[in-house]
């Protein structure tokens, strides 16, 4: 084997003795290090209420042009806070769900952990089509403002802008 091989490197894939997980001591210590985790996200300001509850309103902004595009540069960000929010703790709270499952060998798994894994899959479905649709308006408000330098909003084609 020369100095290409993968394994060497660490990227040749794992043995079937990497994959054991039979230490209880191991899983319930992951488990508890996960569920700390998830109570530490609850409790900072990263959560995903202490997140929503921080928010500019559009006239803090002011009402020229420049200040209405800040504004929703700023609420769109602000939604990304809060979904990454809300993904990094179901996902956390997957991988808890997860390892107790596995803990168990997978033995009387009871049909809230099944519930609970199946509500957050379709909340993680949720979010990603929300993602898209956030990254959709993103790109079409890059379309939109690409063309206007001026700071003018457009001219008289503009009906619902307000002149100063």
């Amino acid at each position: 084997m020369g100095s290409g091989d993968p394994a060497q490197h660490g990227g040749g894939g794992g043995s079937p003795s990497d994959l054991d997980v039979g230490d209880e001591d191991n899983l319930q210590g992951l488990k508890k290090r996960v569920d700390r985790l998830l109570g530490k996200l609850d409790k900072s300001a990263a959560s995903h209420q202490h997140i929503a509850s921080q928010k500019v309103s559009k006239e803090a902004f002011g009402s020229f042009g420049e200040a209405q595009d800040l504004s929703d540069a700023y609420d769109l960000i602000h939604q990304r806070l809060e979904l990454l929010s809300r993904m990094l703790g179901d996902q956390l709270e997957a991988m808890s769900l997860a390892v107790d499952m596995a803990d168990r060998d997978y033995k009387n798994v009871d049909r809230e952990h099944s519930r609970r894994l199946a509500a957050i899959q379709k909340r993680s479905i949720e979010n990603w089509e929300q993602q898209q649709k956030l990254k959709q308006q993103a790109q079409a408000g890059k379309q939109n403002t690409s063309g206007d330098h001026s700071g003018q909003g457009g001219g008289e084609e503009s009906s619902d802008q307000a002149t100063p």
